[in-house]
């Protein structure tokens, strides 16, 4: 019943429900089909066949598809390719755009740069004096201990004896 210039309709996918004429079958399975639907490839599952064939060739041109088609009062589906647009060029830099966007750079960074310099004088500063301060007592505290070391040693052996 598959046969090439069947008239079908497509059962499946985004062409579903539209009319279609069997051009070439590719294997048991598949089926080019072209007309209101897109030229594509299908699976022979995927269209119900009608009982009207058309005389066409074997992988025959869109164009003839579309003139048989219309003689039947069915509009195939026209699609314009895509223009091919050229890809815009890269221009490369010339040594003193290069150096200009090195120097605009270098602003941006000398900018900001400073403020976080006397940000973090000033917070070593503030950690220097408080590590200062932390040092004198904890001399402080070791001599007490040093001091008080020897006392109970004395004690200790005075105990012993």
């Amino acid at each position: 019943m598959i046969e090439i210039g069947r008239l079908c309709v497509k059962t499946a996918g985004r062409d579903a429900g539209k009319k279609c004429v069997i051009i070439d079958i590719l294997d048991g399975k598949y089926a080019l089909i072209d007309g209101e639907t897109r030229r594509r490839k299908v699976n022979i599952i995927h269209v119900e066949p009608l009982n009207q064939k058309i005389e066409i060739k074997k992988n025959a041109s869109h164009e003839e598809v579309a003139k048989v088609l219309d003689e039947l009062g069915i509009k195939a589906l026209q699609t314009k390719p895509k223009p091919k647009a050229a890809k815009p060029l890269k221009k490369r830099k010339t040594p003193e755009q290069l150096k200009a966007q090195k120097e605009e750079k270098k602003k941006l960074r000398n900018i900001f740069k400073p403020k976080k310099k006397e940000e973090k004088a000033e917070s070593k500063e503030a950690t220097l004096e408080e590590k200062a301060g932390l040092a004198e007592q904890k001399k402080e505290e070791q001599a007490e201990i040093k001091a008080a070391k020897p006392k109970s040693e004395k004690r200790a052996k005075k105990k012993e004896d």
